[in-house]
């Protein structure tokens, strides 16, 4: 009877930023959401659902013994791997990328997330999981209901999309390792700094990009006001 092997699922979390647009002077990752940490909320998602194996932080520099920390406080039990982060996401992907290649093999599936997403689903996991195994990627995303309006230079605007056709993008971005190696090496021979690993895939075009759907609530603590709303969340779904 042919071994078959089980691929890891590995969850890679974001947490290389400082988040200047927050204005609180501390990494908004670390910011206290509902008594918690806002990073120990995204990693407890992946910490309790089944399908995911390991997880490893990119880690904003001088923050390591923090999460070493959090992790035996909160009992984070499958955080194996702390890495460290870059000047930018692009960096710090490519930091974790090739720190998993120490440790994984190839076609081991990663689902790359920003720890400031901290009300991340079990569902949209499991999804992300489901098509990435189904097509060999998935890209969380939600169907925009707003106008979007294109505009070169702020000021006006001569194109339009139709709303139909537009996703707005979320984390997790899920791919098997192998895919990722080979995207960071084209964009180091390109010399692409891409905004996220959705823009760089989706500019490399090396194969179409699947959607797996998201949530609304699926929010990114960018400003002040966003933690508000986040914190409303979990209250509500604490009654």
């Amino acid at each position: 009877m042919e071994n078959i092997i089980k691929r890891h699922r590995i969850a890679l979390v974001l947490a290389g930023g400082y988040g200047e647009r927050m204005h609180m002077g501390f990494p908004k990752q670390f910011i206290l959401l509902q008594g918690m940490p806002v990073i120990v909320h995204t990693l407890k998602a992946f910490e309790n659902h089944p399908e995911i194996d390991v997880i490893a932080v990119v880690c904003l520099s001088g923050w390591e013994e923090y999460v070493e920390r959090v992790k035996h406080d909160f009992h984070i039990t499958k955080l194996q791997h702390i890495f460290s982060g870059g000047s930018n996401s692009h960096i710090s992907i490519g930091n974790g990328i090739k720190g998993l290649s120490h440790y994984y093999t190839r076609d081991d599936i990663v689902l790359v997330h920003e720890a400031v997403r901290p009300l991340l689903s079990a569902k949209i996991i499991s999804e992300n999981i489901r098509i990435c195994e189904l097509y060999g990627n998935a890209i969380t995303a939600v169907r925009d209901n707003e106008a979007v309006m294109y505009t070169e230079d702020g000021v006006s605007s001569y194109r339009c999309f139709p709303r139909e056709q537009m996703y707005k993008a979320q984390t997790p971005h899920t791919f098997v390792l192998r895919d990722l190696e080979i995207a960071y090496q084209e964009a180091e021979q390109k010399s692409i700094c891409a905004q996220s690993l959705y823009t760089l895939m989706a500019e490399l075009k090396r194969f179409p990009l699947y959607i797996a759907e998201g949530e609304r609530r699926n929010i990114k603590l960018t400003h002040p006001e966003d933690i508000r709303i986040a914190e409303a969340l979990l209250s509500t779904e604490m009654i």
